[in-house]
Parts: structure tokens; C-alpha cells; sequence
């Protein structure tokens, strides 16, 4: 198998464990709107998302950030290590609603503005190495991240996110990670 195949069934698979709905699984219809999320669940931000699972309750660190009127939250729910990668997996909750249909989540998270946003304007920072990491890329040069596609969240909603990143040194225990328009988050731990 060659470098480049093994780094895409390695990134798939990061992707797989990384990008996934919160909540139980949707038994009796395709997947839930992007416009009309669920109050009692999280709503994955990702369309491509795998099979359901909850993401862990711990808060490793949590930030309010603001964007077109509307209040909400950002909280880092895990940093996992994987073998070469790390996946990052986060939250966000509107606190306060500025009206309208909601929150258009559309590129708040990405590098540049783009018509099919992603999140991957997100990185982390070694701060012990003095290194900055970017979210991976696949081999087609998309990250691997959540994509959003027409997500509007209402005040109490949540969206669930994920970023895989190339691990820092073994000896890193943390990161400080850096989200657009929400700012840094410092000494986030890895699992």
C-alpha cells in the first residue's frame, strides 16, 4: 500500500471516528434538516456525517463569542489522540437569539468565506514547540472537518463540529486551540 492510500484509509478513518451526529440515531427519516435543528439534541454540522453517537459530557474549555447579533457558546468537548492525528470535536450553542431564522452558521468557523464552508479556519497551537497546526487535509485537498450546509440555529440549539489535526510530539500533554470568531482557547488538554 502506498504513503499517499494509507494516509487516506488513516484519514477516513479519523474522519469517520471525528465527524459524527450527537443524539440518537434517525430511525424513521433520512437526517434532520439543516434549517429546523432538534432543542432537545445536538445538531451535527457536518453533511456527511456517520452513524450517531453523543459526544463526551466533559467541558475541556468554553468560550461566548458573538456574530451578526446573535450570543453563543463554544465548548471543546474532546481533544483525542489518535495514533499520528488528534481529532477535535466541539460545540456550539446559541445563548442569545438575534432573530430572524436563527444563526446562519455558514463561515463562521472557516479560513476564508467560501460558498460550501467548512470549519477549517480552526488550529491549534503547540505552544511548547512553537508550532502551529492546521486541520489535515484528505487526499483530494479537503479538510478533514465538518462541512456546513444551510445551518440556521435558534436560541437553546446546538451543532456539533469536528477538526482532525497531525498530533503534536508525545510529550505535549496540551494545546492552546485557536476558533474563528471566537478566539483562543488556552492549554486545551489532549486525551
Amino acid at each position: 500500500m502506498t504513503l499517499t492510500k494509507a494516509l487516506t484509509v488513516v484519514t477516513l478513518a479519523a474522519l469517520a471516528a471525528g465527524c459524527q451526529f450527537a443524539g440518537p440515531a434517525p430511525a424513521a427519516r433520512d437526517a434532520p434538516s439543516r434549517s429546523e435543528p432538534s432543542r432537545s439534541e445536538p445538531v451535527a454540522g457536518t453533511t456527511t456525517a456517520p452513524p450517531a453517537t453523543v459526544p463526551p459530557d466533559k467541558v475541556l474549555a468554553a468560550r461566548e463569542g458573538t456574530l451578526q447579533g446573535h450570543t453563543f457558546n463554544v465548548e471543546i468537548v474532546q481533544l483525542l489522540r489518535r495514533e499520528r492525528f488528534v481529532n477535535l470535536t466541539f460545540t456550539a450553542t446559541v445563548t442569545k437569539d438575534g432573530g430572524g431564522l436563527g444563526w446562519q452558521v455558514h463561515n463562521a468557523f472557516a479560513a476564508v468565506p467560501s460558498q460550501n464552508p467548512t470549519v477549517d479556519g480552526v488550529f491549534l497551537v503547540d505552544v511548547k514547540n512553537a508550532k502551529k497546526h492546521l486541520v489535515a487535509l484528505d487526499s483530494e485537498g479537503r479538510c478533514v472537518c465538518s462541512r456546513i450546509e444551510s445551518l440556521f440555529l435558534k436560541q437553546d440549539q446546538k451543532a456539533v463540529f469536528s477538526a482532525t489535526f497531525a498530533a503534536p510530539p508525545a510529550d505535549v500533554g496540551s494545546v492552546d486551540v485557536h476558533i474563528p470568531n471566537v478566539g483562543t482557547l488556552a492549554n486545551v488538554p489532549i486525551s
